[in-house]
């Protein structure tokens, strides 16, 4: 009953964001301004989504550690799962299905949870770099200011992975936050004896990400909008990270929102931010329609 209720809640949010959006924005300018987007920016687009998908999945596969399906089977999954987003609440819908199908060829749900999670933390984690590396060269910050709180980040959370079983007390309100904790916690635990693995994840990670922030930077291109870049990288990452804590669906509406609080301040008209986020759904969906071709042809993905 719980999860049909924050179902039904993030469709709510969805729908609210979205109607609001509508009834206070020129719709038809928006149409319009997506109309005349340069297909070569948006092919641009669509090349980075794929880099990152691919780039995601091998990085998936090799978080595998004791038994791996053929990698082919890795990417097509990916890309079903990313099919799957477009319907399924928040931005990681897809990754219960991955983990469900993974899980079965495995015959281990805590591999298939473990790689999957860790793929989806290590992301995360690049994620938050790129962010403040964007918002301090914005900033007009000493890159070695960057490189001396990345290294003390870095160091205070190997530390704190370390020491962390010896954190007995759990504040009962805190209790879902060390929940997350003790997953991370055990995942990373079981790469102990593979640390080299977790290295090379990172920096897929990295690949990864600065495919989706240039997957986006070309689509405001594509609508001729020059972002700077920096901060590109600094408010990408964020609305993406944002996308994990407000309910919706594939971050639709939260996104639109999180777009206009963010490039209203490089003094880009609403109408033309609100095409940039629209546009970059339909890419999004184009690109996830091959998870849809591989999961109606290949029973392998259908679930049981």
């Amino acid at each position: 009953m719980k999860k049909y209720l924050n179902l039904s809640l993030k469709i709510l949010v969805s729908g609210i964001l979205l109607g609001y959006i509508f009834v206070t924005n020129d719709f038809s300018k928006i149409s319009e301004l997506i109309s005349k987007a340069q297909i070569n920016y948006l092919l641009i687009s669509i090349l980075f989504i794929l880099i990152n998908y691919i780039f995601s999945s091998i990085r998936w596969y090799y978080l595998l550690i004791e038994k791996r399906p053929p990698i082919l089977y890795m990417i097509k999954l990916y890309f079903v799962g990313s099919f799957f987003n477009n319907f399924l609440p928040t931005s990681i819908g897809g990754d219960a299905y991955k983990i469900f199908k993974l899980g079965e060829k495995l015959e281990s749900k805590t591999d298939a949870f473990t790689a999957t999670f860790l793929e989806r933390f290590l992301g995360m984690f690049a994620l938050v770099i790129i962010s403040l590396y964007g918002y301090l060269t914005f900033s007009g910050v000493n890159i070695w200011s960057f490189i001396f709180v990345f290294l003390l980040g870095s160091g205070s959370f190997i530390l704190f992975m370390i020491f962390y079983p010896k954190f007995q007390y759990k504040p009962t309100n805190l209790l879902k936050f060390f929940n997350i904790l003790d997953k991370i916690h055990a995942s990373f635990l079981r790469y102990k004896k593979h640390f080299n693995l977790i290295f090379y994840s990172l920096l897929s990670s990295f690949v990864v990400q600065f495919a989706s922030v240039f997957t986006q930077y070309y689509i405001f291109k594509a609508l001729n909008v020059e972002l700077p870049l920096n901060f590109a990288f600094f408010a990408f990452p964020l609305i993406f990270l944002s996308g994990y804590a407000i309910p919706s669906i594939n971050s639709l509406g939260s996104q639109e929102v999180l777009y206009t609080t963010f490039f209203n301040s490089l003094l880009i008209p609403n109408p033309v931010i609100l095409s940039c986020s629209f546009a970059y759904h339909i890419v999004r969906l184009l690109v996830s329609l091959l998870g849809a071709y591989f999961y109606i042809n290949d029973r392998e993905y259908v679930k049981k």
